[in-house]
């Protein structure tokens, strides 16, 4: 069912605190929404308050600022009440508003591209992939549920989550892997899984050529995606970002928010011009909630507030343009004439893996001081497996799971 979100703010009741706590309200159109709340942590000061909120089960959620302890439909419950020594007439004194002109990046949905990555043959093996997750789809359910009660007691929980595939087409054996964020209870289901990988692709060969720019942005949201759940960092040096022309603001906004929902900003590190950060301050300005009001709210997304914060690197002295995903050992690279812009200009790109030491005296030199970051836990992630005999539904750390990707 169509669903459409209103972002609200709620101020921390707490006379010292006053933080802004942002709220998602989801909505179903044309279908029936439930009325209720949610118990909120706010993350400065902890206090702990009741705050009314549609469809506070499945739909709405707590953005930023604050944490959800609870949730109820219809009246508060004195159970919920008495658990957090929370009140009714608390509901009725909070400072709640609605931000117009403001929609918050929604989790990345992938689907088949008519341009796949992952092609052999003249086969799209995207939609292969696609057909045997459909395939799977109720087993994949039932191993989520069966999870559910290790990860909601919390000690076995994890933040990423794999599913594999294992198959064959036409006589030859395949393997596809999606993946997902796993923020909350609620994220353990098929929805927003993304295929990060598949075998039997040579994807040097499939990437390097002459592409539009929309068509590279489908390249490189696929790269994006693959290295947030298997990169242990992320280098996006690209010195423009939309274009600073007459009537493109609305442009500029989307390719930011595309940004946004494509990268994990704890591990990506974007190195531009400081007028492209400035563009986009004076693009928010003029297409919706002025940007110093965003900043007032607590409303900024996670990239613009890093940016904001001044923890980014400008480098004015360039021109190249590549995106990167650095591993144990070595870097996966895509270059070429590419900025972040749409349309159907034609530009070329090439991929390439290189050993970590070679791609930093060569592609790096020129930032001073700069150094990989020093990520070395393993990370602990969930998976499952499909299609062989000895089917799996537990925990691994990432580095042993990705021994078996090529």
């Amino acid at each position: 069912m169509e669903t459409k979100h209103e972002m609200k703010i709620v101020i921390c009741p707490n006379d010292k605190c006053k933080t802004p706590i942002r709220l998602s309200e989801g909505r179903f159109l044309g279908g029936e929404n439930d009325k209720g709340g949610v118990v909120i942590e706010c993350e400065v000061c902890k206090t702990i308050f009741p705050c009314r909120l549609k469809n506070p089960y499945d739909i709405s959620s707590v953005i930023k600022n604050g944490k959800k302890l609870d949730d109820w439909t219809e009246d508060l419950p004195d159970l919920i009440a008495n658990k957090y020594n929370v009140s009714k007439d608390q509901l009725d004194k909070l400072d709640i508003s609605l931000v117009f002109g403001y929609e918050p990046p929604p989790k990345i949905n992938w689907e088949p591209s008519d341009l796949p990555l992952f092609l052999n043959n003249n086969i799209n093996l995207e939609k292969i992939a696609k057909q045997q997750l459909i395939k799977y789809i109720t087993e994949i359910d039932n191993n989520y549920r069966a999870y559910y009660h290790l990860y909601v007691k919390g000690r076995h929980s994890a933040e990423k989550s794999f599913v594999i595939i294992n198959y064959e087409y036409l006589g030859t054996s395949y393997k596809a892997v999606f993946a997902k964020e796993i923020d909350s209870e609620r994220d353990l289901n098929t929805r927003n899984l993304y295929l990060i990988y598949h075998s039997g692709v040579n994807i040097e060969y499939q990437v390097d050529g002459i592409y539009t720019r929309d068509q590279l942005l489908v390249f490189l949201e696929r790269f994006l995606n693959r290295w947030r759940y298997t990169a242990k960092e992320v280098l996006l040096i690209v010195p423009f970002i939309g274009f600073n022309y007459k009537n493109t603001e609305d442009a500029l906004y989307q390719l930011w928010n595309w940004l946004e929902i494509n990268v994990d900003i704890s591990k990506t590190k974007l190195i531009t011009r400081k007028g492209t950060f400035n563009l986009f301050k004076n693009a928010q300005d003029n297409t919706g909630i002025p940007f110093e009001e965003l900043v007032k709210l607590g409303l900024l997304e996670p990239l613009i507030d890093k940016m904001n914060q001044k923890d980014t690197e400008y480098f004015q002295k360039s021109h190249a343009k590549y995106y990167v995903g650095v591993f144990d050992n070595y870097v996966e690279v895509l270059s070429g004439s590419f900025n972040i812009h749409q349309g159907k200009y034609f530009e070329n790109i090439n991929y390439r893996k290189y050993d970590k030491t070679f791609f930093k005296e060569r592609y790096l030199h020129m930032f001073t001081g700069f150094e990989y970051s020093n990520n070395v836990k393993d990370e602990y992630v969930h998976y499952m497996t499909f299609g062989i005999n000895d089917d799996d539904n537990y925990l691994i750390g990432l580095t042993e799971l990705l021994e078996g990707f090529e």
